[in-house]
């Protein structure tokens, strides 16, 4: 095994941990991918004139979101998955779809399932997860996340409903449950040599617990903080 395997070894393994039990309540009719620009990166490299570094950052980025979107459109079937830039979101937050939500293959999304008016629909991303509760002021913008909230450890899948917030995550944990069939194919994730930019694939597991709560007959029983999580405008 070589140095990088080991460290890998050590510092990954995707399990899964929940903020709620929402999904019981709502399930998506979509899911938006947050795909990461290293926008403010590459502005901050450029204005510095490191050029050779914003090369890397581009090309880091490129496969970050290829990773992303490869893991995506092979393991995730449970309802239409549409993707955007981070630069657009904004108009995300503003329901502004057309012409911002893309295929997979980076073609801007024709016939929508989902409008200005909808709500059943997940917006995804890769990063830091963070504690939230009704009391808090919302927090719509992932560079602002505190990430010293103390759980979950490490980058993630963070699931947040229409308005943004936060309902589940998926996260990177303790390496003694580690499984080498996360790495047998590398389409699948991407790590950076040089800058704390990576992508681990989540989409089977947020797949398979959505497949999973869709045939379960459930029981009302939510913690009072995450009530109406979904109806909160």
């Amino acid at each position: 095994m070589n140095k990088k395997n080991i460290i890998i070894l050590i510092t990954i393994v995707a399990m899964m941990n929940f903020a709620s039990d929402l999904y019981a309540q709502t399930l998506p009719e979509a899911v938006l991918v947050q795909l990461r620009s290293e926008h403010n990166r590459i502005q901050a490299l450029t204005k510095d004139g490191r050029y050779k570094e914003v090369a890397i950052v581009k090309k880091d980025a490129l496969g970050v979101a290829n990773a992303m979107i490869s893991d995506f459109q092979n393991h995730f079937s449970f309802c239409p998955v549409y993707y955007y830039m981070d630069t657009n979101l904004d108009l995300v937050k503003q329901k502004k779809f057309d012409g911002i939500l893309m295929n997979a293959d980076g073609t801007p999304a024709k016939n929508l399932i989902i409008n200005e008016t909808s709500k059943k629909y997940f917006i995804v991303y890769y990063g830091y997860a963070i504690e939230q509760s009704k009391a808090h002021k919302i927090v719509t913008d992932p560079e602002k996340y505190q990430t010293n909230s103390g759980t979950p450890r490490g980058k993630g899948l963070i699931i947040n409903n229409g308005n943004f917030y936060q309902v589940a995550y998926l996260y990177k944990f303790d390496y003694e449950n580690f499984s080498f069939k996360v790495f047998r194919n590398r389409k699948y994730y991407y790590i950076s040599r040089h800058y704390d930019m990576e992508y681990f694939p989540f989409a089977k597991e947020f797949n398979n617990n959505l497949v999973e709560r869709k045939n379960k007959v459930h029981i009302s029983h939510v913690n009072p903080i995450f009530d109406d999580l979904f109806d909160r405008e």
